[in-house]
């Protein structure tokens, strides 16, 4: 996950994954943020993160369907994602 700031004309899109479960945030990142990684890879996105709440910096179209991708594993990681 970068701290990069969003190139000039794209606005971050913001995620608030609730309600807030710690244990589910943690299966959906991933040991040391490996899910939340393959996601930025998978979509061309910068995903920032903390807490709940992200941002994604990309191509709209892109990080809409991260977000979407997001929300539903959140919504799956009762456990680990495998």
């Amino acid at each position: 996950m970068s701290g990069a700031t969003a190139p000039r004309g794209q606005r971050p899109l913001a995620v608030n994954l609730s309600p807030l479960d710690n244990a589910r945030l943690q299966n959906l990142c991933g040991p040391m943020d490996d899910n939340l990684r393959q996601i930025e890879a998978a979509f061309d996105v910068t995903l920032n993160r903390r807490g709940e709440h992200i941002s994604i910096t990309g191509e709209q179209s892109q990080a809409r369907l991260a977000a979407d991708a997001l929300r539903h594993f959140y919504a799956k990681a009762e456990r680990p994602l495998n």
